[in-house]
Order: structure tokens, then sequence, then C-alpha cells
């Protein structure tokens, strides 16, 4: 099979296939995450606190890996839709500023970010 067609069914099926090949994957690059259709939260959550940001990648992220990634970096809240109050905690606890990310923030986020 040519490297153009091999590359092409990577797209397709995904080119980490087992959970094993996911982790090894997002170890040596957390970017590789972007190319893993359906990753398991374990893997979820190696790439986010290696990177909060990568959570822009995970397609359905768990409420686990979306405190994680606020907690690594709390920027990353600019990435989650309607995030829980527990994730604009650890935003917010990251650093305050990241407040202005957060639509309608409950008295208590206001009082953790210090404002």
């Amino acid at each position: 099979m040519s490297n153009f067609k091999q590359y092409i069914v990577e797209l397709n099926e995904g080119r980490y296939k087992t959970e094993q090949e996911q982790i090894e994957a997002v170890r040596r690059n957390k970017d590789n995450i972007k190319d893993i259709k359906k990753p398991s939260e374990e893997v979820q959550l190696l790439a986010v606190r290696q990177d909060g940001d990568t959570i822009q990648w995970i397609k359905k992220p768990t409420e686990k890996v979306k405190i994680e990634a606020c907690k690594q970096n709390g920027w990353s809240i600019f990435h989650i839709k309607n995030p829980s109050e527990a994730v604009q905690l650890a935003a917010v606890r990251q650093d305050g500023k990241h407040i202005k990310w957060i639509d309608n923030p409950s008295a208590r986020v206001l009082a953790a970010a210090g404002k």
C-alpha cells in the first residue's frame, strides 16, 4: 500500500487503535490526541495533564478531564461549552483572570477568583 493510501486509512480508521498505542502516542507528543477518535478517559487525562489546552481536540471530554485541564491551564475553560461550577472553580483557582471566560459565574466562583 502506498504511503498516501496508508495515511488515508489511518485518518478514517484512527491511527492509534489500541489504548496502549494511544497512551504511547500521547506520551511522545500531547498533540497526538488530535489523531485519536475516541480516546479513553485515561488517554484524555494524560494529554490534558501535559497541557490543558489539548482539551480542544477532545470531542466529548468527561467532567474529570475538564477539571484536570483547567487545573493545568485555567485558560482551557475557553474551549469548554457550559462548564459546570466545579470546572469554573478549577479555572479561576489556577488563575483568577480566567473569570473573563465564564458567562454568569456563581458567587462562589466570583469569590474564588477574588472578585
